[in-house]
């Protein structure tokens, strides 16, 4: 019997306890605006988990462990273009990891991809009992659901008492040299997160330069924060603190359309009439805007979410062709650009980080956490600004 739903009807909690009581076996997807996951459950075991959010795919993964580097993980993808082998599997062909550290990931990446869904606020869910994948996965891992199910109730509950310490993922933090270890390692994961804090950076930007899901950045900071090496700054502190220092004034690149949809109590057919307008005018960008505004408002709607889908293919493909059609490489225009970092949004700083001067322009988007229509939307902003070349 197949059963969907939205989480005002059925919590992940109920769902999850139900199909494991029942030792389901079929495929459970998920959808919330921007992102889709597919898990595959056979007689009460997860077995697989696919999302669209690329930092949920298995090298984003391998990255945020450290078990490759973006450079390691680019030419594995080279090679997979060419020969369709699993990530996996080329890397460790290659030496770069072994069977053992894929299979612990592949464990990791079953679990973050299905324990994140605890901490949605809002979704819709569909099971389609007793399918089973066309492609079934060729290495054995599966977790049960009612471990899982424990899992996610306590990470629901950490993560509440997290948001209670850091509010929002724009939240700053102030360094407290004096309780912090001398002899902390800066490359180990709480010495880069301290430097990037020291550096009065955002959540987000440390939970990019991790290649992560956000709860475990998010308690790892909680943790630095209890231990006293870290205090949550507020937004009127951070504000006093982000003078620039007499630095030269620079325009902040806007990458969302500044004309906002948000009309409170419109149906989602008139959001979807006028993107469909702005789509046939090859206007991608303020059709995604105008159905975000719908989500917005009508967070479970299909066809904005069917909509929104079609937009981002189409603007992701305008700007494929027109930055990607070689191997293009970025580079910086300005020699400050990556000292003015409180000008910058956390996207904008990632891939301004990233630029080399040697790192084709595709590669950087192939390995970035980063949505592919958002690090296109990215990177064209910053060469219409002049602050970002291409050769």
């Amino acid at each position: 019997m197949g059963l969907q739903g939205t989480f005002d009807t059925m919590s992940v909690a109920e769902l999850i306890r139900w199909l494991s009581d029942k030792q389901a076996t079929g495929i459970l997807s998920f959808r919330r605006a921007g992102i889709d996951k597919r898990v595959t459950i056979e007689q009460g075991k997860v077995t697989n988990a696919a999302s669209t959010d690329p930092r949920e795919y298995f090298g984003q993964f391998l990255i945020n462990f450290g078990l490759v580097t973006e450079d390691q993980l680019q030419k594995a993808f080279e090679t997979q273009l060419e020969t369709k082998v699993l990530i996996g599997k080329i890397l460790v062909m290659t030496g770069v990891v072994n069977e053992e550290q894929v299979l612990r990931m592949l464990d990791l990446k079953i679990r973050e991809t299905f324990l994140d869904v605890f901490l949605w606020e809002q979704g819709m869910f569909e099971f389609q009992d007793g399918m089973v994948p066309d492609d079934p996965s060729v290495v054995h891992v599966s977790v049960e659901l009612a471990r899982l199910l424990k899992e996610g109730q306590s990470r629901k509950k950490t993560y509440l008492e997290i948001r209670k310490v850091i509010p929002d993922n724009s939240s700053c933090f102030e360094f407290n040299e004096q309780k912090t270890p001398a002899d902390l390692d800066p490359r180990s994961a709480d010495g880069v997160m301290l430097d990037m804090a020291r550096q009065g950076v955002a959540v987000t930007d440390i939970i990019l330069r991790f290649h992560s899901l956000d709860f475990p950045i998010l308690k790892n900071l909680y943790d630095l924060v209890q231990k006293g090496w870290l205090s949550v700054i507020s937004k009127t502190t951070r504000a006093t603190k982000s003078e620039d220092n007499g630095l030269p004034e620079l325009e902040v690149v806007e990458l969302e359309p500044s004309d906002s949809e948000e009309d409170s109590g419109v149906e989602p057919d008139n959001f979807l009439l006028k993107a469909e307008k702005a789509m046939k005018g090859r206007d991608y960008d303020r059709a995604i805007s105008i159905l975000k505004s719908g989500l917005a408002e009508h967070p479970y709607d299909p066809d904005l979410c069917e909509a929104l889908e079609l937009a981002e293919k189409g603007l992701t493909d305008n700007l494929k062709s027109e930055m990607l059609s070689d191997k293009r490489i970025p580079y910086l225009l300005r020699d400050d650009i990556l000292q003015i970092s409180s000008r910058w949004t956390p996207a904008q700083r990632y891939i301004l980080s990233r630029i080399d001067g040697h790192r084709t322009l595709r590669s950087i988007i192939m390995v970035s956490p980063l949505k592919e229509v958002e690090a296109l939307k990215t990177f064209h902003g910053l060469i219409k600004a002049n602050l970002v070349g291409l050769r």
